[in-house]
């Protein structure tokens, strides 16, 4: 099949279903991260991460990779040049056609918490490897996180990392886990000797992004959203922790709806957050009230699936946002149907956005 066959944490029988930032190679082996927790059964919804390629800076054995997406939409688009036709596919939930890879066609899954669990059993080999082990002990020992609950994604999953230039990323599962983390933060860092969180001006290239992908934000508008981000450095190198959710809490199953666009221009409108329980994932499901005057009788949901934009909004906040105007029509024939804004959408990107008011 090709030289990817010595990963003993490798797991070729797959789960049922792959949660958000689940880790996978295909039988060509390029690289895929899962994309989000609404997720259909054949296939899986995700992005090419890295492609096979000699001039590759990352290696695993005697093959080298080239990372083609850097995060956001627009990246998220480009990279779909790179993948065979039958990899894209229309999919009647989202109302468009999207990545999915065909299960059939996974080679190799990862499992986030079995690599964590081999590191700390065996041992770290590398400085990126006890990081991810002196941080699941941090994490278990001041808020109390379950080891299980705790997982070490990216490059470092599938032992292509490089300690010279690679991050350290991990998961957090669960609702019950990934509230304790966004609400357990200050006693981190008071409680640990090695965290310190991270303060404005390590967001600063966060802040440029953001500009450069939603150019009708201001600085001030940026400024306020990430003062809602939480991030953490260990003994001064920052770790990213991503909020990722079980399959069995998952609040929209693939199917359970459909969506259809409204239009070929995003809209912009006011909605006040009326719950964040599902805010922290992607995609951030945020129930909404408008006071639009809008014969769809206004928006009742926002979705976002831009990273950029997930975990930041908060019950009783008034925001405006721009994005696909979407109508959803639950499966279940009790639902009404209703209208939704999606932000992160492949039709918007490079003009959506959101600005607490």
């Amino acid at each position: 099949m090709n030289n990817l066959t010595a990963a003993e944490y490798a797991i070729k029988s797959l789960p049922a279903v792959l949660r958000d930032r689940d880790v996978f190679h295909d039988k060509y082996g390029r690289v895929f991260v899962t994309l989000g927790h609404i997720q259909p059964s054949d296939r899986v919804l995700s992005i090419l991460k890295y492609i096979p390629h000699s001039a590759g800076k990352w290696r695993k054995g005697a093959s080298c990779y080239q990372r083609v997406f850097w995060g956001g939409v627009a990246s998220f688009v480009s990279g779909l040049t790179e993948l065979p036709p039958q990899y894209i596919t229309y999919d009647h939930h989202f109302g468009t056609r999207l990545p999915e890879v065909p299960r059939s066609e996974i080679a190799f899954y990862f499992s986030p918490e079995d690599r964590l669990k081999e590191i700390i059993d065996s041992g770290p080999k590398d400085i990126l490897e006890e990081r991810a082990a002196s941080l699941s002990h941090e994490l278990n020992t001041h808020l109390g996180l379950p080891y299980s609950r705790l997982g070490v994604t990216g490059s470092v999953l599938w032992k292509a990392h490089d300690p010279l230039f690679s991050d350290l990323n991990m998961n957090v599962y669960g609702l019950e886990a990934s509230w304790a983390l966004q609400k357990g933060y200050q006693t981190l860092e008071k409680a640990s000797d090695s965290i310190t969180l991270r303060r404005d001006e390590d967001w600063a290239a966060t802040a440029a992004r953001m500009l450069n992908r939603s150019p009708e934000l201001t600085n001030t508008d940026i400024h306020r959203l990430l003062e809602r981000r939480t991030g953490i450095h260990l003994n001064g190198h920052c770790v990213g922790i991503t909020p990722v959710l079980l399959p069995d809490e998952a609040p929209i199953l693939h199917g359970a709806e459909r969506y259809t666009t409204l239009g070929h221009e995003p809209v912009t409108t006011v909605v006040k957050i009326i719950d964040d329980r599902f805010g922290l994932f992607t995609p951030s499901i945020y129930p909404c009230t408008t006071d639009s005057t809008d014969p769809r009788n206004g928006v009742s949901r926002l979705i976002i699936y831009e990273g950029a934009f997930r975990g930041l909004l908060r019950s009783g906040d008034v925001v405006q946002v721009k994005g696909m105007l979407q109508s959803v029509v639950p499966q279940d024939g009790i639902r009404e149907p209703f209208t939704q804004v999606m932000i992160g959408s492949m039709n918007g990107a490079g003009s959506e956005y959101m600005r607490l008011l």
